[in-house]
C-alpha cells in the first residue's frame, strides 16, 4: 500500500468501476425510493465553482440517503435551450447543435471526474425532441384548458444578444453577458395562470417538512396572494378605463389623483394631445432605467 493518498490513481480507477458496474444507477427494487435533483446546468462550456459548490451539496444529501438504505434516483441533465446557445454558436462560427453537444460532453467528463454518483442512463438535454416534444404536449394540453394566455408586457431586452434578459442578468443598466445597454420593451408573451392555483399553492407551503422558513416565505411571497379588490375608472371623454387593484376599498372617497406606472401602456397614450409628449416620454425612459439599475 502507498504511503501517500494518490488521488489521481485512486480515484480513476474507483471511478471506472462505478460506471462499469452502473453503480449509482437507479432500478426498482425494495427499499424506501428516494428522488434528488439540483437544477440542470447551462451548458456553456465548462464547469466553475459555483457548479461544484451546488452538485458537492447534492451528492453528499444523494450518499447519505443511500446510507440510510433509501434507493435513491439520483440523475442529471443539461439546460440547453436558447438565445444564449444560439448566440454562442454565432459568435465562434459553428453550429449551435455542435456547440451544444461539444459542451455537454465536456462537462459531463467534469462531473465525472469530479465522482458525483450520477445515474448517468437517465441522462437527458432539453434541446432533444424527445424531451421538449412533451414540453409541447402539456402547453397545448394547458392551453386547451385556459390556463395559458397571451398579452403584451414590459421585459429587459438585450439588442446585441437579441434575447430577453431577467431582472437579475441586468447589472447597472447593462447586460450581463455582453454589457450592452438594456431597454425595456414591450413584447407580446404566454402566461401562465398560476393565481388559479394560489390557495393550493399556498396551503402545500405548510407542508413541506424539513425546508427553512426563509424559503417558504421566499415561496408564498413568489405566490403573491393578496385579498382586496379591482376599482375600474373610467376615462374622462374615452371609452377606456383604468383598473385599479386596492386591499382598502374603503378609502377610495379621498381619492384625489391616479399615478400611472412607466410601463403602462396609456402612459404615452394620454399626452399625444397635450404638447408635453416628449418631456413625458423621456420621464418614462429615466424611470425604467432607474428601475433596471
Amino acid at each position: 500500500m502507498e504511503s501517500q493518498y494518490n488521488p489521481q490513481k485512486i480515484e480513476l480507477k474507483w471511478q471506472a468501476h462505478w460506471e462499469q458496474e452502473n453503480t449509482f444507477a437507479a432500478v426498482d427494487g425494495e427499499g424506501e425510493k428516494y428522488y434528488l435533483l439540483e437544477m440542470f446546468p447551462y451548458p456553456s462550456g465548462k464547469i466553475h465553482m459555483g457548479h461544484v459548490r451546488n452538485y458537492s451539496i447534492g451528492d453528499v444529501v444523494a450518499r447519505y440517503q443511500r446510507m440510510r438504505g433509501r434507493n435513491v434516483l439520483h440523475p442529471m441533465g443539461w439546460d440547453a435551450f436558447g438565445m444564449p446557445a444560439e448566440n454562442a454558436a454565432i459568435e465562434r462560427k459553428v453550429h449551435p447543435a455542435a456547440w451544444t453537444r461539444d459542451n455537454i460532453e465536456s462537462m459531463r467528463q467534469q462531473l465525472k471526474r469530479m465522482g458525483f454518483s450520477y445515474d448517468w442512463s437517465r441522462e437527458l438535454a432539453t434541446c432533444d425532441p424527445s424531451y421538449y416534444r412533451w414540453e409541447q404536449l402539456f402547453f397545448l394540453q394547458m392551453y386547451e384548458k385556459g390556463l395559458v394566455y397571451k398579452k403584451k408586457s414590459s421585459v429587459n431586452w438585450c439588442e446585441h444578444c437579441q434575447t430577453v434578459l431577467a431582472n437579475e442578468q441586468v447589472e447597472a443598466g447593462l447586460c450581463w453577458r455582453c454589457s450592452q445597454e438594456v431597454e425595456t420593451r414591450e413584447l407580446s408573451q404566454w402566461f401562465f395562470r398560476i393565481t388559479d392555483y394560489a390557495e393550493e399553492l399556498l396551503a402545500g407551503c405548510d407542508n413541506l417538512p424539513g425546508w427553512p422558513e426563509r424559503v417558504t416565505t421566499m415561496q408564498k411571497n413568489w405566490i403573491g396572494k393578496s385579498t382586496g379588490a379591482n376599482i375600474v375608472f373610467p376615462l374622462v371623454g374615452s371609452d377606456k378605463t383604468i383598473t385599479v387593484f386596492t386591499t382598502r376599498q374603503d378609502t377610495l372617497y379621498g381619492a384625489t389623483f391616479m399615478s400611472l406606472a412607466p410601463e403602462h401602456p396609456l402612459g404615452s397614450e394620454l399626452v399625444e394631445e397635450t404638447g408635453q409628449k416628449a418631456e413625458v416620454e423621456a420621464f418614462i425612459r429615466r424611470r425604467r432605467q432607474a428601475q433596471q439599475d
